[in-house]
């Protein structure tokens, strides 16, 4: 339902942009055809509408991403960082539960780690 919704938006933006492009070279042909534009002046006019487009085109894509991410939010799916931290103490408690040593892989490093009797495992 949410991937349909964010696909309709990413291609309603394709759509208005490609439907600008086909308006501005035909606006710009027409205004050369006319002599009111020179042909120089006709494509630095559609580059400079393209360049405006592709900006548009970023700001539908980023603003379609921050909606999908509060949407997200909103029906309380977890992140990457939560399952990490629960899957973490998971592995303490089950180290404390059956009596083996913990062994953690550090998520910033990649390194596992052993504590010792002194350390209290976080």
């Amino acid at each position: 339902m949410i991937s349909e919704l964010m696909e309709k938006v990413l291609l309603l933006g394709v759509g208005a942009a490609s439907l600008t492009k086909d308006k501005v070279d035909e606006l710009a042909n027409e205004l050369v055809k006319r002599g009111q534009m020179t042909k120089e002046e006709g494509e630095v006019f559609i580059r400079e509408a393209a360049g405006s487009a592709k900006e548009s085109g970023a700001n539908i894509k980023e603003m379609a991403s921050d909606t999908y991410q509060d949407t997200l939010r909103g029906m309380g799916v977890a992140t990457r960082e939560h399952v990490d931290e629960i899957d973490h103490r998971l592995t303490v408690l089950e180290a404390k539960v059956y009596g083996k040593p913990l062994r953690v892989e550090e998520p910033q490093t990649g390194f596992t780690v052993t504590p010792t009797d002194e350390e209290e495992p976080t």
